[in-house]
């Protein structure tokens, strides 16, 4: 077996900017910086995705700008992956749908990507006519969308040959501190995941409380149901086991919710769902994103704010019982500037780690019981997100 390599998406800032390499021992002992990495662009490296039999990893730049005006426009960035070193070698660019690209992943058949647009929560404000002669003004915000681009056999990207803008809103201004109220005054994309089943792609709309299912046809995504949450949930991530289950984190509530998925008809029916803070929490808190363990005992969330990693038993009928809770990277203001992503290793045994607030990669044992023990740390600059290679 050849090398475990992970791919650190670095964040914007003073040094921010590109991706940098990591070699993982497979048993999690050692995490080494080595060289192969890319600077500065992607500029907010912010989601990643391996196609391993093409060896391509496929970036997302998670900035405003859609090159109006900008010498450097928010871009999908494909990268040759070298299958000896995991050095990152550019092949080619294609300009995002839409602004603040939050997600990527790859199809089954890696002859496509699926992306997820956010969008900003500025307003622009335009002065219109009522229909009974008054003169008001209308708040218009960024168009969230899913993107479908093509995958060449070199691993270089297409024009999208799909898009679908989502439409509608949550509250606005709605109770959430987040962008002053604005939070949900338009839909959000926040992530695209493929089903195990390789039929579905799943999209999560934090700001208008729906998860749409999308078949996949060649050259197409076809709407095949929507799951309607209340409000206020704010459905963030997803997650698949090899059960028939997923698992989504809800970004307002601070809630992990599973589901039943039929992946014959993409339906989702809601199994169970569970507080991820404490009885009684009054602080401040955004949860992130989710890992299911490969043999499907265990299911792992983050708060941002209250700032723990959180693990759940997953029973067959897909309920939860929690059974591990860990502090992680104190934030030290804004949830959105805490702990966004974490990754599990192949064995399911290790849980790594991209600790911004502490600017480390840092490795979490996981128990028999699903407990986590912290573990080794390598030192990282500004890292928002990890994705792992096996070369």
């Amino acid at each position: 077996m050849g090398k475990l390599i992970a791919y650190v998406g670095i964040g914007d800032g003073p040094n921010g900017g590109g991706i940098d390499v990591y070699e993982v021992a497979p048993d999690g002992s050692a995490i080494t910086k080595i060289d192969g990495g890319v600077a500065p662009n992607p500029q907010y490296a912010g989601f990643l995705a391996y196609a391993p039999n093409k060896k391509v990893l496929f970036s997302v730049d998670e900035r405003k700008d859609a090159g109006r005006n900008d010498k450097n426009p928010t871009k999908m960035y494909a990268f040759k992956v070298d299958a000896a070193t995991g050095a990152l070698t550019l092949i080619n660019t294609q300009p995002t749908l839409g602004c603040s690209c939050a997600s990527v992943c790859v199809a089954p058949d890696e002859d496509y990507i699926y992306t997820a647009t956010h969008g900003k929560f500025d307003h622009v404000i335009k002065v219109v006519e009522t229909t009974d002669g008054k003169f008001v003004n209308q708040f218009v915000y960024d168009d969230a969308c899913i993107g479908m681009f093509p995958v060449a056999e070199d691993g270089s990207l297409g024009e999208a040959c799909d898009c679908q803008v989502l439409t509608g809103h949550g509250k606005d201004p709605s109770e959430s501190p987040q962008a002053g109220g604005h939070s949900q005054a338009n839909a959000h994309a926040h992530i695209v995941v493929v089903d195990p089943s390789g039929k579905f792609v799943v999209l999560c709309d934090k700001a208008t409380e729906k998860v749409y299912v999308y078949r996949i046809v060649p050259g197409k995504i076809v709407l095949a149901s929507v799951f309607q949450c209340p409000d206020r949930i704010g459905p963030r991530h997803c997650a698949f086991d090899n059960n028939g289950h997923m698992f989504m984190t809800s970004e307002f509530s601070s809630e992990i919710w599973s589901f039943n998925f039929d992946n014959e008809t993409g339906v989702l029916s809601f199994c169970d769902r569970q507080s991820t803070v404490p009885a009684g929490n009054t602080k401040r808190n955004e949860l992130a994103t989710v890992q299911v363990t490969p043999d499907g005992k265990f299911v792992y969330v983050n708060n941002r704010g209250v700032d723990t990693i959180v693990g759940f038993a997953i029973a067959a009928d897909g309920t939860l019982t929690k059974c591990a809770e860990i502090s992680v990277g104190e934030t030290p203001a804004d949830p959105k500037d805490g702990v966004r992503d974490m990754q599990l290793l192949p064995d399911g045994k290790t849980l790594l780690v991209p600790v911004r607030p502490d600017m480390v990669i840092r490795a979490y044992a996981v128990g028999e019981d699903g407990s986590l023990t912290p573990g080794v740390e390598a030192p990282a600059n500004n890292p928002v997100f990890i994705q792992l290679a096996q070369l």
